[in-house]
């Protein structure tokens, strides 16, 4: 009887890209089970690292297909495929504002920044640049349906650092158990590295506390307000409103969340106008505050900073 150990593995077929085979192209790139069929000249103009890769010459006797030779890499298929047909096809990767997929995105960014293709790069770091708040004012505005988990992770392996503390406050909020163990997404499973983690779980418990509490702080603090026209009535609602943003707490919602523009609204039928115009400059302050401290909380430099390497890694 045959070991079943002993019977060879057979891997699975090769899977021709039938939008990256062009027929005339005389080389073969295969990532994973996928092949390429590309022009080595192209690449080798766009990319200084195939530039040097493809210099040497290849041997007799190495490995072909059709007759072309065959670079391996080891990067994703799919990352791969979206890397190439934003080289080969001018149409694929647009730049901003056209509206493109975050995984045809983060797929384009890795591989351009890996090998050198820096036009590319920065096409992709404007995409992903544009679509996250880096200030205050568009915080509600550029609100990106992407999972925090795979943005922190992106802007760790491309060192876009300015991107990270929306990104992981954003984290900060994730339930426990996605927090730890990861989401699943479109190239696989993601997981925040365990110092984000802890990152995270220190933030929120300031979050929690000493950040909300800031925020909130206009709703009962001063106890009179300058000009009030009936302190006892005001006092009497900005206390029941406070009461009310404690219950929204424990909603897990982030520091700049907890109050809109319908509570606002709200507000301004049971307060008089005195009263109404201190509370959003006070309100306002206080989420300036939050912001400031936001990329320090994280361990990160000022936004003045990361603004500054943001317009030079774009520029």
């Amino acid at each position: 009887m045959q070991n079943a150990s002993a019977v060879p593995v057979v891997p699975p077929p090769l899977v021709r890209e039938d939008s990256l085979w062009f027929s005339d192209a005389t080389l073969i790139i295969q990532a994973e089970r996928s092949v390429f069929r590309v022009f080595p000249g192209i690449l080798a103009a766009k990319s200084p690292v195939f530039h040097d890769m493809l210099a040497f010459p290849q041997p007799e006797n190495g490995e072909a297909i059709d007759g072309c030779p065959v670079v391996h890499l080891t990067d994703s298929a799919i990352d791969t495929a979206y890397f190439l047909k934003a080289i080969f096809h001018y149409d694929f990767f647009e730049a901003w504002p056209s509206d493109v997929d975050f995984h045809i995105i983060s797929g384009v960014l890795r591989l351009s920044q890996k090998y050198q293709v820096d036009p590319l790069k920065k096409r992709a770091l404007r995409h992903i640049s544009e679509r996250c708040p880096s200030s205050l004012d568009q915080w509600g505005v550029k609100q990106w349906a992407v999972h925090p988990i795979l943005l922190v992770n992106l802007a760790r392996e491309v060192s876009a650092d300015w991107i990270l503390p929306t990104a992981l406050a954003s984290c900060c909020w994730l339930l426990a158990e996605e927090l730890v163990h990861g989401v699943a997404s479109a190239t696989g499973h993601a997981t925040l590295a365990p110092s984000d983690i802890l990152l995270c779980m220190y933030a929120l418990g300031q979050f929690q506390t000493t950040w909300t509490n800031r925020v909130l702080a206009f709703l009962w603090t001063p106890f009179s307000i300058p000009g009030c026209v009936s302190p006892a009535a005001c006092f009497t609602a900005r206390v029941g409103y406070r009461r009310d943003a404690e219950d929204w707490r424990e909603d897990d919602m982030g520091v700049l969340d907890l109050w809109d523009e319908h509570d606002w609204s709200n507000l301004r039928e049971d307060v008089c106008g005195a009263c109404f115009a201190a509370m959003q400059v006070s309100h306002q302050l206080a989420r300036r505050e939050y912001w400031d401290a936001l990329p320090l909380i994280f361990g990160l430099p000022d936004w003045d900073t990361l603004l500054a390497r943001r317009a030079a890694a774009l520029e």
